[in-house]
């Protein structure tokens, strides 16, 4: 009896020392990972900005890796990142034997709201993840792919999840009113706004969300986890058709974009409106438009091909010319932020061509990622420095927009 009494005191003399440290206002995470058990089954969130995704249900009972916790919510390992639980409900567990998982590689798709066993066969429920999730795969059966769900080997059988078509990066370049009344009427990287509208309405209409260029290079990284329906969208060149067409339509619909731009063309602030003529956002136009555009780089000055040849510029300079054309195009730019660093960290190919010495120079620069203009979608795996893109031209009918999102064009 002394001795049941002793453990029991010093049991919950443990337990309330763990809550007292999980829970303290200042603790940003845990210094290592934990094993835990919740009071009752909860749903786990993906935290996107002020925005709570549910993507999984947790079970009463189950252990769980803990790796992470603030004043509010302890984070559950998960796929390739983490979800968010309340705090309150958390007990410590006995550790775990388990080695700690691989990274996901491969991801598939949640179609409808899919239970987890423990094992193939004879397992016990360890929770649901939701409809609509990209699930990064640490294993496989013939049958059953195996997820990592807070922790624990988690079963899912096949015919429950779709294979990913990969990350829809759109490409636009310049929009007009009426293309048939400009100097472009015959030029595929101008569309009209009315298809651009449309295109914009079918997205936030059928539930699809906008992410930053550094959501995908995260994703890329095996460090975050992504819903289906995202996409990236971006415009080369840094047109004013960004500030005057594009922005306030993505700004209604509370989407996000990324404005590759040549640096050398960026001024004080832009001409007036002019649809007759390609025309430049300025700094003036950059610094009003930040709330929605991520601006990133098109180089400096080697968005032009060489006489003669008609090669690229940026295909045959020397790494050093590179190099100096990155910092240069990062300085024009920081004019916009007080003269503080822009973050531009990625880059569009001008003509969306490349070598591996413009590769390599980009790289040592500090861009960790560039892309083309070959048509795709950007997959786990892809080369970094040759990601695939969906260009949009006045050719493409809704029908070819909806292929296009899901890779199927």
């Amino acid at each position: 009896m002394f001795k049941k009494k002793c453990w029991s005191v010093l049991w919950a003399g443990l337990l309330v020392c763990f809550l007292v440290a999980v829970s303290q206002p200042s603790a940003q995470a845990a210094t290592q990972s934990s094993m835990v058990t919740l009071s009752k089954s909860t749903g786990g969130y993906t935290i996107d900005g002020d925005q709570l995704i549910g993507t999984a249900t947790f079970m009463k009972g189950v252990p769980y890796e803990m790796v992470a916790q603030d004043e509010k919510y302890a984070y559950l390992s998960f796929g390739n990142d983490k979800l968010a639980i309340p705090i309150h409900i958390v007990k410590p567990a006995s550790p775990t034997k388990e080695k700690p998982f691989p990274k996901g590689r491969k991801t598939v798709i949640t179609q409808s709201r899919v239970s987890v066993a423990s094992a193939l066969r004879g397992g016990h429920r360890v929770g649901y993840i939701n409809p609509g999730h990209r699930l990064p795969v640490i294993a496989e059966t013939k049958t059953h792919v195996q997820v990592n769900l807070g922790g624990v080997r988690g079963f899912i059988p096949k015919t429950l999840v779709t294979a990913d078509r990969g990350i829809p990066v759109l490409m636009y370049h310049q929009i007009v009113e009426n293309r048939t009344a400009t100097p472009f009427a015959n030029n595929n990287m101008v569309i009209d706004l009315a298809p651009f509208q449309q295109q914009m309405d079918y997205l936030k209409k059928n539930g699809w969300k906008t992410i930053g260029p550094e959501d995908l290079d995260n994703w890329l990284m095996l460090r975050k986890n992504l819903t289906d329906k995202t996409v990236l969208i971006t415009f080369d060149d840094g047109l004013l058709s960004l500030q005057k067409y594009a922005y306030p339509s993505l700004a209604e619909k509370g989407f996000t974009a990324t404005s590759f731009l040549i640096t050398s063309r960026i001024k004080q602030q832009a001409q007036p409106w002019d649809d007759q003529a390609f025309q430049y956002v300025g700094l003036k136009e950059i610094r009003e438009t930040v709330d929605v555009f991520s601006f990133q780089h098109h180089t400096h000055g080697l968005h032009l091909r060489r006489p003669g040849t008609r090669e690229p510029f940026l295909t045959t300079s020397t790494s050093e010319e590179i190099k100096a054309d990155i910092a240069l195009g990062r300085s024009q730019v920081s004019k916009a932020f007080d003269m503080l660093d822009p973050n531009i960290r990625y880059l569009a190919y001008p003509f969306g061509q490349f070598s591996e010495t413009s590769k390599k120079a980009i790289s040592s620069a500090g861009i960790r990622m560039a892309f083309t203009t070959n048509t795709g979608n950007v997959k786990l795996g892809d080369n970094r420095y040759e990601l695939n893109r969906q260009g949009i031209s006045p050719n493409h009918s809704l029908k070819d927009f909806e292929k296009k999102l899901y890779g199927a064009y």
